[in-house]
């Protein structure tokens, strides 16, 4: 099968349910592995994590690249990542692409407490939302989330969020509520750009903003 019949071809109708309930633990089992990174930055010296974070985006890019101008080098990718691969994903810039991304521009645009927890609304929160939603949603909106992955989200994120600013007066509490909030909000959405980017530089700013222009008592 060709690299362009390979990306193309649909699974059968019998297998979809089950397949897409693979795929969806593979993607957010990567979610999950992802929260080693934040981890990782909060002990590390921000240039150093720099220096790690930055060239895993560029090398990311670099692989998407490649991917979709060499037909051998897509035909081995796709070989390797379909069953992980939403259907846009298999001609455009893959999520994990997005990520590595989101993770270098929060480091480098926000205080390293609020960039981990950023980092971390992505990598446990979208993953919370997702799974219970796949397995326990039952209120759905017309495009597909549900209310009770999104509840998911929230407490998860609320969870992270509160962790962090109890270790950083960067995020203040306030600060990590709207964070939380503003995290799975945009996973939630409906929004056209790429939840890895929605939710970790969206909850990241929100979090900042609330904490640098409307600190409340610790």
């Amino acid at each position: 099968m060709t690299p362009d019949a390979l990306a193309a071809a649909p699974l059968s109708p019998a297998a979809r349910p089950p397949a897409r309930m693979r795929r969806e633990l593979a993607r957010k089992s990567f979610h999950l592995s992802s929260t080693l990174l934040p981890l990782g930055v909060w002990f590390a010296p921000r240039p150093l994590a720099l220096w790690v974070l930055v060239p895993a985006a560029v090398l990311a890019v670099t692989v998407d690249f490649a991917r979709l101008r060499v037909r051998p080098f897509r035909y081995l990718f796709l070989r390797l990542t379909r069953t992980m691969l939403r259907p846009h994903e298999r001609r455009g810039i893959t999520g994990g692409t997005w990520m590595a991304l989101s993770y270098a521009a929060a480091l480098l645009l926000l205080p390293k407490p609020v960039a981990v927890a950023a980092m971390l609304f992505n990598g446990l929160g979208d993953a919370a939302a997702a799974l219970v939603g796949k397995r326990f949603g039952r209120h759905r909106t017309r495009w597909g989330k549900s209310w009770e992955g999104f509840a998911a989200g929230v407490a998860a994120n609320l969870a992270v969020g509160l962790t962090v600013s109890a270790l950083a007066p960067e995020l203040s509490p306030a600060g990590a509520a709207m964070g939380a909030l503003a995290a799975a909000s945009f996973e939630f959405a409906p929004l056209p750009l790429d939840d890895n980017v929605r939710v970790t530089l969206g909850g990241g700013l929100a979090a900042w903003l609330v904490s640098t222009l409307l600190p409340l008592p610790r």
